[in-house]
């Protein structure tokens, strides 16, 4: 969105704004194919995390490591397999933050330009602030005992 004069910052109204909506059609249609892929690339980073958590094996007090545990039983997972997965909870609120940040940024794209051309300057400067507010990600299950 190409603007001129005020911006929508410290709740000043926009104005000389000069948008080109098919400029911001082909933005937001790329930019959306793009972010509706990052549901299976996070899907898939999660799958590999569980896989290497899973065969990350365990360090033991008789040397060596990975190879199995009493008795001949597969190991519950050790140290690297408990960092994996205290990784894959950070990261995965981090990813929910990204994805929930694209997808208001693109809505606040979507309704400020809808504004613009309905000549509601006004409408579209708030739709812009809101567009730059924080995203709440909850997750579920993360901080109950």
């Amino acid at each position: 969105m190409a603007g001129q004069g005020s911006s929508a910052f410290g709740g000043c109204v926009v104005t000389g704004w000069d948008l080109k909506p098919q400029g911001i059609e082909q933005v937001l249609r790329t930019t959306g194919g793009t972010a509706s892929r990052f549901e299976v690339h996070a899907k898939a980073f999660g799958e590999h995390l569980t896989s290497a958590a899973a065969h990350a094996g365990t360090v033991s007090a008789e040397g060596g490591g990975g190879g199995g545990g009493e008795g001949g039983k597969a190991p519950q997972g050790g140290l690297v397999a408990l960092a994996l997965s205290q990784y894959a909870e950070h990261a995965t609120r981090d990813l929910q933050y990204i994805a929930a940040r694209a997808g208001r940024s693109l809505q606040g794209a979507v309704d400020a330009t809808t504004a613009y051309l309905d000549g509601d300057q006004v409408m579209a400067a708030r739709a812009q602030r809101r567009a730059l507010a924080e995203p709440r990600v909850d997750l579920p299950g993360v901080g109950q005992a």
